[in-house]
């Protein structure tokens, strides 16, 4: 009897249980959102982090932000990954040499690790944390030298950069670069280039290494009136090149540039479509398309902006699709 006064009890406490909760399932909290309270914000101390915290969802702090039960939440930045082709391809602006990767600087670090220790250069030096390697040094004409590779986020999300430069040490104990005619730097990175093309597609990741994938070198931003740019922390003709660049990648028709004040004259439309494609963006020489500006500004030694105006109110809706546009295109 004792047993099954037990088990009718802890039955009936059961029972008790679900159907008191039976009534705050049923009752309707689809508003409840909108009772929430803005709260106070996490307080991180600067030694544990210099990166602001963004609220991209706030809640609206008055009743007068409300339309109806509902309000308006902006959009995020818009971030471009850089695909899944694993490209790999040498680029040269000058006498600057560097090879773009489409995988994060920790993926791109042990392979570069693994390209020095098997080389004729040997490895003296590393620091996953500036993403540098030296070799040991050479001596080149009677001269002592040493090979400096560095590793950086890229433009796009999901990118690196490898450079490479060649150094000797002058009467002065100083590490400068050795001229472009005498250094070693094109016929190394080729080789980099070459071995990067035989790894293997799916590669580790270097938890060491994982600093080196913060820093992202062009962001979609938007201004306090609510217009949006590029920020490229870039000097200007890196930043320029880049332009141009992701211009011609993406087919949109450049109709005149100013290099000199910093300006390109492109015509660009974007026509709706019903179906799995809501944005078929369209370029072509036809006169009737909007005609936009894009400037490059400097804004600083290593840091330009991207803007665009456009020469009619009917085509200030196009301003932020060509951006993101820009944006996706750059490499």
């Amino acid at each position: 009897m004792t047993i099954l006064s037990g088990q009718k009890y802890l039955f009936l406490f059961t029972l008790a249980l679900i159907l008191g909760s039976c009534g705050w399932i049923l009752e309707d909290h689809r508003y409840d959102y909108l009772k929430e309270k803005q709260s106070e914000p996490i307080e991180i101390s600067s030694e544990q982090s210099t990166r602001p915290i963004i609220d991209f969802y706030p809640i609206p702090s008055t009743e007068e932000d409300l339309v109806g039960d509902s309000y308006e939440i902006p959009l995020p930045a818009q971030v471009f990954s850089s695909g899944s082709t694993n490209e790999i391809r040498m680029h040269k602006l000058g006498e600057i040499r560097w090879l773009y990767v489409e995988a994060l600087p920790s993926s791109v670090w042990p392979l570069m690790k693994d390209f020095w220790s098997s080389s004729n250069f040997g490895l003296s030096y590393e620091d996953p944390n500036s993403g540098i390697f030296e070799s040991q040094e050479l001596q080149v004409n009677s001269k002592q030298t040493k090979l400096q590779m560095k590793i950086e986020h890229g433009i796009r999300q999901a990118s690196s950069e490898i450079f490479l430069s060649h150094l000797i040490k002058n009467t002065d104990n100083n590490w400068i670069r050795v001229p472009v005619e005498d250094n070693l730097e094109d016929d190394v990175l080729r080789d980099a280039l070459d071995f990067l093309t035989d790894a293997p597609s799916t590669g580790g990741t270097s938890l060491v290494a994982l600093n080196l994938n913060l820093g992202q070198k062009a962001v979609l931003k938007q201004s306090e009136d609510g217009s949006n740019f590029i920020e490229m922390n870039l000097e200007f003709p890196r930043a320029w090149a880049a332009v141009d660049r992701a211009l011609k990648e993406a087919l949109i028709t450049v109709n005149d540039l100013d290099r000199t004040n910093g300006v390109f004259f492109v015509s660009f439309t974007r026509e709706e479509e019903e179906g799995f494609v809501k944005k078929l963006f369209t370029r072509s020489k036809n006169s009737k398309n909007p005609d936009f500006k894009i400037y490059v500004k400097k804004i600083g030694q290593n840091k330009c902006t991207i803007t665009v105006d456009s020469a009619s109110e009917v085509a200030e809706s196009f301003e932020r699709d060509l951006l993101s546009e820009i944006n996706q295109s750059l490499s």
